[in-house]
């Protein structure tokens, strides 16, 4: 059965002699238990291979943020105040067999910010679409294990509108560190299915300094393969740009901590437990998807 998110518009309508008030309750159905799209058997091995060695990267980076190393970001993050991106792989996006990836970075600076404020605003996934209305437009916790593993579906407004399953795993370095990591579990286009998106996977750094935040963050996406026309004509009209959706995010994220008198509710109670954790397939010359 879908999940149900609902917002309710309150609007004053004026009706001589008296005033009545008219309460809009508009729901979106999200699918529950939504299925990763199945690919080919090559794509699958592809798109695995690259997520490998791209966490083997990640894995080995000797800074905990590539701001600590490069000091020309690090100017550019603290004093423009700007969101920065660079692609870490080379020039996107790279071909798969039957599809495009996309791997992308992105950074900013929060200045002011709380590291505990804002791990509890990003783990409120009932609430996204508050935090991130430029991206997203409804949300639904589905189950929680502990404090640090979640699994939560929401509905996307680029590159089209699209419902995504997605289990996150948080992780608490230090005091002043987190790190998480999102793997779609499920993806499905509302109504005709162009192949925009079909894995969304997204792997987040927080370190928190005297003067506020630093925010890392690297996405891997898969896309059905088109033409560089229909890439560029979609990218103008439809916003088929991962790199642009990206700093959507980390603007949003950044402009909605820092609101003035922002209300955070605690974590759910009484949510079923998730699974075990969700694991991308290996790396291998033959899968079984």
């Amino acid at each position: 059965m879908p999940t149900r998110v609902c917002r309710r518009t309150a609007r004053l309508a004026v009706s001589s002699p008296s005033r009545f008030q008219v309460v809009v309750v508009s729901c979106i159905a999200i699918p529950a238990g939504l299925l990763a799209q199945q690919l080919k058997p090559e794509t699958q091995r592809d798109f695995d291979c690259y997520v490998q060695s791209a966490e083997t990267r990640m894995n080995a980076q000797k800074t905990f943020l590539r701001a600590e190393s490069d000091t020309a970001l690090n100017s550019q993050l603290v004093r423009g105040e700007k969101v920065q991106t660079l692609a870490p792989n080379g020039a996107n996006p790279h071909k798969v067999a039957g599809g495009h990836l996309y791997d992308w970075i992105g950074a900013s600076f929060i200045p002011g910010a709380r590291l505990d404020q804002l791990v509890r605003m990003l783990q409120d996934y009932d609430h996204r679409a508050q935090y991130f209305s430029e991206t997203i437009s409804a949300s639904k916790l589905l189950c929680r294990t502990g404090e640090n593993h979640f699994r939560y579906s929401m509905r996307m407004k680029e590159p089209a509108v699209i419902d995504v399953e997605s289990d996150v795993v948080w992780e608490r370095v230090d005091e002043h560190r987190w790190r998480c990591r999102s793997y779609s579990t499920g993806t499905q286009e509302v109504g005709k299915d162009h192949g925009y998106l079909r894995r969304l996977y997204s792997y987040w750094r927080f370190a928190e300094v005297d003067k506020g935040v630093y925010v890392e963050a690297e996405t891997i996406t898969l896309s059905d393969e088109f033409g560089s026309m229909a890439r560029t004509f979609g990218s103008m009209l439809l916003g088929i740009n991962p790199e642009k959706s990206l700093k959507h995010s980390l603007t949003s994220m950044r402009e909605s901590v820092l609101k003035p008198g922002l209300q955070i509710p605690s974590l759910p109670t009484g949510l079923p437990e998730c699974a075990a954790p969700y694991r991308p397939g290996a790396c291998s010359s033959a899968t079984d998807h």
